[in-house]
């Protein structure tokens, strides 16, 4: 078994990182495999037990959840699971996601492309709402040694998605 390094708080300063659990509620989480290069914080699809990022709201399985060490020194500065890992996914409960535009509290949450989550319109399939309002870039960036990711926490409605009617 490698040593791994505790990471503390780095990927959680200031508002919370991606892939952060965002509630002390209860929530549900599955181990699985990543086909490819993960992102924290980002939704995923599971096809042949296999985790790739999902894409226009549909088909979406969970969201993938950080990690609290780093496994060397060197990759200290990736906000990602490597292909291969098995991945911590949220399957319900609240968590924080990356975002691609700014997000009131309330609004109904979608994904858009490689995963990341937006406001959802007129035909998007709703699998969650904002708890929180989100800036893209400015008040709700992550700031952390691993770089700048804007995020929002969405509690995910996984069991119920629906479409807005047109």
């Amino acid at each position: 078994m490698p040593n791994y390094i505790p990471q503390g708080t780095g990927y959680v300063s200031g508002p919370l990182g991606a892939g952060t659990i965002a509630s002390n509620q209860p929530y549900v989480v599955n181990t699985d495999h990543a086909a490819d290069v993960v992102p924290f914080g980002i939704a995923v699809t599971k096809t042949n037990n296999v985790i790739a990022p999902a894409a226009n709201g549909t088909g979406v399985y969970g969201v993938v959840l950080n990690r609290y060490y780093i496994q060397s020194w060197d990759s200290r500065d990736v906000e990602q699971w490597d292909a291969k890992d098995e991945i911590p996914v949220m399957r319900s409960g609240a968590v924080t996601v990356q975002i691609s535009a700014d997000v009131k509290v309330g609004a109904p949450a979608t994904v858009g492309s490689n995963g990341i989550f937006k406001t959802a319109v007129t035909g998007d399939t709703v699998i969650g709402q904002f708890l929180d309002n989100g800036k893209f870039n400015t008040s709700s960036v992550s700031d952390t040694d691993f770089g700048q990711v804007s995020t929002a926490p969405v509690q995910l409605n996984l069991g119920a998605p629906y479409t807005i009617a047109k």
